[in-house]
């Protein structure tokens, strides 16, 4: 091709509106880069998307979802004695005073045969307590405060709003990782209990739920403060395992409820 010529059609090339003129490899970096970023902000405000939309959900929605939930791990449970008796009497007499509380799950209790002290609630309103802690509390305002706080967490959604966050972060995870099944495990994942873990502002919330609700019942939240004050004696001991695993500290959260007395 005569040289002048080839140069001629450069030019008309270059000279062509429908000729990109950038690099490909480049854009395609900024692309995913812009992504990426995108992605990683949508994983850090995971709480805070979950938050607006659980916030909003109607009863029925809430309902629905808790029900499409099934636990294929449940913890072995011992039949009813006069310490279920006892706490679902307390709990009797804390629904009547929560309307988001009133109308969803019956909240059954149930003992599990462990040492530790522990307490939970699952997505779908079931209440567990171990033998261990029912063995070392007998007070019945530490006991109201403590199933006030694990119903505090249904009240407040935040069984679902842990849930969101699993997902979200398992959404974002495959999107670099396709392939895996992340969504799938995530899903699995959310039906082990010991996946509902709570943020330190989830719990701080649910402790002064369950102060208010104990000031209603006895008048005063001797209850609450004994309890931290007992849990501040057990936690000097190694074998002691923490009653909030997730949780902010004894001290702080003592601290806490005395302010609020």
């Amino acid at each position: 091709m005569n040289k002048s010529l080839e140069e001629k059609y450069l030019n008309v090339i270059e000279d062509n509106v429908n000729v990109g003129k950038s690099n490909a490899g480049i854009e395609f970096v900024i692309l995913l880069a812009g992504i990426a970023a995108i992605c990683f902000l949508i994983y850090i405000f995971a709480d805070s998307i979950g938050s607006f939309f659980i916030d909003r959900m109607s009863n029925e929605t809430q309902i629905k979802i808790e029900n499409a939930f099934s636990f294929g791990t449940k913890p072995k449970v011992s039949s009813k004695n006069e310490n279920i008796i006892k706490l679902e009497n307390i709990r009797n007499r804390i629904i009547p005073l929560d309307k988001n509380l009133q109308g969803k799950s019956k909240f059954p209790i149930y003992e599990v045969p462990e040492k530790q002290i522990n307490a939970f609630i699952t997505p779908n309103g079931n209440i567990f307590v171990t033998q261990g802690l029912l063995k070392e509390i007998k007070d019945e305002e530490m006991l109201a405060f403590v199933l006030a706080h694990e119903l505090g967490h249904y009240a407040h959604r935040d069984h679902l709003k842990s849930m969101s966050r699993q997902i979200i972060a398992a959404a974002i995870t495959s999107i670099f990782a396709s392939g895996n099944n992340d969504i799938n495990l995530t899903l699995g994942s959310i039906s082990d209990l010991n996946g509902l873990t709570y943020s330190r502002k989830q719990e701080r919330e649910a402790d002064l739920y369950a102060n208010k609700i104990v000031f209603k019942l006895y008048g005063n939240n001797e209850g609450a403060v004994k309890f931290f004050k007992m849990l501040e004696e057990k936690e000097k001991y190694p074998e002691f395992l923490q009653y909030f695993s997730t949780h902010p500290s004894t001290i702080q959260r003592l601290k806490l409820i005395q302010q609020e007395s």
